[in-house]
């Protein structure tokens, strides 16, 4: 929640500079690889100023979901629903995808075993046909489905019209990602405040509570998400400035550097097991069959190795059970926490990169710099 809790600051931020009519709010968004999470800072009297909008499920996190099926289309917790079943149907890591060009996007979602249909489109970007062989959407339309369904969260939670929205983006997005995530609103018929670095935000959180006036700071901020990961080192300061003819102390705070890794996250290492138990599951099949090759048994593995890495985070080993993963064969099977770390020793070695990165062009000493984690 680090992440929604910085971008409600910087709203707050932004909302005192608008003049708002008061029976109005504003949307947060917190748009990642794999969740959504959506605030409302409401201005409406006898409302609670600062809250997190919850789902249909009383969650306050929703799967980034889009899907079609039977004619209807889903979001959220409905499209996750179906995702095990129909994986051909159900389209995830449209953040990912948004500003980048067709081969990128192929060669992205071969990697993760996603079976969608895609075609490029006349901008050299991807458009992803639906499961009734005629319809194409482009990831910003698939995207608007999301930022609309974030504002209808909004909405039912405020009990106010939400037509602002500020959206956090990773501090890789570049010019043609963020046009997308513009257009993806527009087309959801929300309007953009600000599009927030998450590190721009997390700063701001940190500082906002704090007095600098008794000496500077350097901070660092290390996040690894789903599919990227961020080192960001921040400078807090304080001046002195006339108030009502007194003298007083304004924290101020300035991004001296930032490093990333925008292939790396968890789903790196959900990946590493997923690869894993596939060989497994092939031996025990002995009949030359690679489940690879087919997305539902894929989709139905994938699922349960997030759990079981989810176990491995707390416990020395993990079970995995898979009913009828493939051809009416049942998988089951342990792993270490001795041998996950050993299929990921690369990537363990990878993520500090972004971090030493920073700390090597800062000039500055481990000892000389806090550090914040999310």
């Amino acid at each position: 929640m680090r992440k929604m809790f910085t971008v409600l600051v910087v709203l707050f931020s932004l909302l005192s500079l608008l003049p708002l009519p008061s029976e109005s709010a504003v949307s947060s968004v917190d748009l990642g690889s794999e969740w959504v999470k959506v605030a409302v800072v409401n201005l409406k009297r006898g409302q609670s100023p600062i809250s997190v909008a919850i789902n249909e499920m009383s969650k306050r996190k929703s799967p980034a979901l889009v899907a079609f099926h039977s004619g209807d289309r889903l979001l959220g917790e409905e499209a996750a629903g179906i995702t095990a079943r129909y994986p051909n149907k159900v389209y995830s890591q449209l953040r990912d995808m948004v500003g980048k060009p067709f081969k990128h996007v192929k060669d992205f979602i071969d990697s993760v075993y996603l079976p969608f249909d895609i075609v490029e489109d006349s901008r050299g970007a991807v458009g992803i046909k639906i499961d009734d062989g005629a319809t194409v959407y482009s990831v910003e339309e698939l995207l608007a489905m999301i930022l609309g369904y974030g504002s209808d969260l909004a909405e039912f939670h405020a009990k106010v019209p939400v037509k602002d929205m500020v959206v956090s983006v990773p501090p890789y997005f570049g010019q043609a990602e963020r046009r997308g995530l513009i257009q993806a609103s527009q087309l959801a018929g929300v309007n953009v405040l600000s599009l927030v670095h998450e590190h721009a935000g997390a700063a701001l959180q940190y500082g906002i509570d704090k007095d600098f006036s008794n000496g500077s700071r350097h901070v660092v901020f290390y996040d690894m998400g789903s599919s990227s990961t961020y080192a960001a080192l921040v400078y807090y300061s304080a001046y002195n400035e006339k108030e009502f003819g007194k003298t007083v102390s304004v924290n101020q705070f300035q991004v001296k550097d930032v490093r990333w890794d925008s292939g790396l996250g968890g789903q790196s290492m959900e990946m590493r097991l997923v690869e894993y138990f596939a060989d497994e599951f092939n031996k025990q099949l002995g009949n030359r069959v690679d489940v690879r090759k087919f997305p539902k048994a894929m989709a139905k593995l994938k699922k349960q190795v997030k759990r079981t890495k989810e176990i491995l985070s707390a416990n020395t080993a993990a079970p995995i059970s898979v009913e009828s993963l493939h051809d009416d064969r049942d998988f089951r099977s342990t792993i270490s926490r001795e041998k996950f770390e050993e299929l990921c020793k690369d990537l363990w070695e990878r993520s500090l990169t972004p971090l030493k990165d920073v700390l090597k062009h800062s000039g500055l000493k481990i000892d000389d710099i806090y550090m914040q984690w999310s």
